[in-house]
């Protein structure tokens, strides 16, 4: 009876919002999108912000139970140890690529969301195609797809709206099946804490890296912290510091990473004697030097790590990071990107070949590269290449497509 009671108070609840940002929180890439768009939503339209508010954010772990809520919990975990590579990799993008929207896996994904959306009258902001597909025919449903790259399972069909940041992006999902009318192309979906100083914060950039002054390289994990990707960082931030370069590792919100990421980093203050470290653990400073030559960054949640990110963005001169959703930077706001091999998932191919046209990354596809980005990175900046990848990343696309995603929203949600 308890369990009845808690249910119908539940669904009261869903039915009573008009605004639902429904997130699979698997990874960093699909979910830091929709966080872009709430924060946005937020900023711009604050007086329904309020505990009886039009807009909510929900998982699908709190909308889900039994064999649903395992299966969500397992495609979680399962994305987490596809970054180990080898066939636990294979197996992750194997289930990614193949399984088909009708499929068993499909059905139980889907089954509690269902339920708990039947005749929600609202707009569900879905940032997984998961999510989208399992609720396309129960509720009104905004895809908010943010990455430039688009493999097959994200061919949702019959979405209210598929936000999209490109025609490219577009015009792959026609091809694939997607009603061309339901597809809003609105410009490269970048942080919009990035885009409000963007042309500044480009300038500085190519100032300094014309000067003499030392280069600042970023360094980002990503959600699955695979290993191999973590190796090379580390060899890269060796090799920028004997290069006098300086380095800022971004190493995310898992607590167990960090701390061996941090062990390998006190283990190279050793062997370099010579470098000054700066170390914030969720947001307190352990380590502080303002002249720092390497800083170590964690927090929390993911929208306190993109708040950082965002924060220190300015500083970076080149990035090192897996082709997923920061690609965005390096096509968009003119920050050359050094891209972790090999590239995992489905995704992060696309992304690097679209890149790599613009001229802006360049492949850290072996050890001994990423045991070499100092001597490459001076190489690059003196032969003038790294001014010239900086310059072939800013002004080729538009950079405010969550703040045209917002616009497209609030008028035809008629809500806010």
């Amino acid at each position: 009876m308890r369990d009845k009671t808690l249910q119908h108070s539940q669904d009261d609840f869903l039915q009573s919002q008009s605004i639902i940002a429904l997130y699979s929180d698997i990874g960093r890439g699909h979910p830091s999108y929709l966080d872009s768009l709430v924060f946005l939503l937020k900023k711009r339209y604050p007086h329904p912000m309020d505990p009886n508010s039009d807009l909510v954010c929900r998982t699908v772990f709190q909308e889900s139970k039994g064999i649903s809520l395992f299966s969500w919990r397992f495609l979680s975990r399962l994305y987490r140890i596809s970054g180990k590579g080898g066939l636990q990799t294979k197996f992750y993008n194997l289930m990614r690529r193949r399984s088909p929207k009708d499929s068993l896996v499909m059905k139980i994904l889907g089954r509690d969301l269902k339920r708990a959306y039947k005749n929600f009258s609202g707009i569900c902001l879905a940032d997984h195609p998961i999510i989208a597909q399992a609720l396309k025919d129960v509720c009104r449903v905004w895809y908010v797809h943010g990455e430039i790259a688009a493999p097959k399972e994200c061919a949702v069909r019959g979405a209210e709206r598929i936000l999209v940041p490109l025609d490219e992006t577009k015009e792959k999902l026609i091809t694939q099946g997607v009603e061309k009318e339901s597809i809003l192309v609105c410009g490269l979906m970048i942080e919009p804490q990035l885009v409000e100083n963007a042309e500044l914060s480009y300038q500085m950039r190519l100032e300094r890296i014309r000067s003499n002054q030392p280069l600042t390289v970023g360094f980002f994990t990503s959600g699955a912290y695979p290993k191999e990707h973590i190796e090379k960082i580390i060899l890269g931030v060796k090799s920028v510091i004997e290069k006098k370069m300086k380095a800022i590792i971004f190493c995310g919100t898992n607590p167990q990473k960090f701390e061996w990421v941090k062990n390998k980093v006190f283990l190279l203050g050793r062997e370099l004697d010579r470098h000054q470290i700066c170390i914030e653990d969720k947001g307190e400073i352990q380590y502080e030097n303002k002249e720092f030559d390497l800083m170590l960054v964690t927090r929390k949640t993911r929208q306190e790590d993109t708040q950082r990110s965002t924060e220190l963005f300015p500083r970076l001169d080149v990035f090192v990071s897996a082709s997923h959703e920061r690609t965005n930077w390096a096509v968009g706001l003119g920050l050359p990107m050094f891209v972790l091999f090999p590239l995992i998932g489905t995704f992060a191919s696309q992304n690097f070949e679209f890149a790599q046209k613009q001229k802006v990354v360049y492949p850290l596809d072996s050890t001994e590269k990423a045991a070499n980005l100092g001597q490459i990175l001076s190489d690059l900046k003196k032969s003038d290449q790294l001014f010239q990848m900086t310059q072939n990343g800013f002004g080729v696309h538009r950079i405010n497509g969550i703040d045209t995603a917002v616009s497209h929203f609030a008028k035809d949600s008629g809500k806010i």
